[in-house]
């Protein structure tokens, strides 16, 4: 019983800081596409992957000191977020609309403004280069890798593609990494359970 409960609780430990490294490498993700998301759903993904960050270090200070009240603690706390983390994530593929690239292409055009998203996401024009011959205008140098204006060296998605493409892979990243949270979530609740009999158990024994 006493080697299985330390097999338990080792797992315990190493699942809560898979947990924590996934939590803080979703904080990264987060970070990094914030500007293709609203800012309700950046802050709330804030605080989701903090709170998931601070359950997974509650888990391994639980599992290490062997305490009940807080291996039970971190257990109803890592049901209480999978849950509710399991109905948004459905409900964000149910209704989830994937944010039109050519609603966000047509601003920029209109604002003249293409050069960020032209070097950001390597593409250049709504549909292609034409759009500028086209309109009997200059390739600008951001259509080109690394400002480098050489025919070899230019981009040849259009924008409207390019970013459309991407908004339907961040959807998809966004949807595995919110199930691969709620399955270590689950994961560690079932651990931090059986920690918690066997720890309440061990300390019975220990008063006999």
């Amino acid at each position: 019983m006493g080697c299985a409960t330390t097999s338990v609780k080792i797992t315990s430990i190493v699942l809560n800081a898979i947990l924590a490294f996934l939590a803080v490498g979703a904080i990264g993700w987060i970070a990094f596409y914030a500007d293709t998301e609203s800012e309700e759903f950046v802050i709330a993904a804030y605080v989701a992957c903090a709170i998931i960050l601070l359950f997974a270090f509650l888990g391994i200070y639980a599992a290490v000191r062997e305490s009940v009240c807080l291996t039970a603690a971190s257990a109803v706390f890592l049901l209480l977020l999978a849950i509710p983390q399991i109905v948004s994530t459905i409900m964000f593929v149910h209704q989830f609309e994937v944010k039109s690239a050519q609603t966000t292409v047509e601003l920029a055009w209109q604002a003249n403004n293409m050069d960020g998203l032209q070097q950001k996401y390597e593409c250049c024009g709504k549909s292609s280069a034409q759009d500028y011959v086209h309109l009997r205008q200059l390739i600008p140098p951001s259509c080109y890798i690394d400002l480098d204006q050489k025919p070899e060296h230019l981009y040849v998605e259009g924008c409207i593609e390019k970013l459309q493409s991407r908004y339907e892979s961040d959807k998809l990243r966004f949807i595995i990494v919110s199930w691969v949270l709620v399955a270590f979530e689950l994961l560690c609740f079932v651990i931090a359970v059986f920690l918690a009999i066997s720890f309440r158990n061990k300390q019975r024994r220990l008063q006999f």
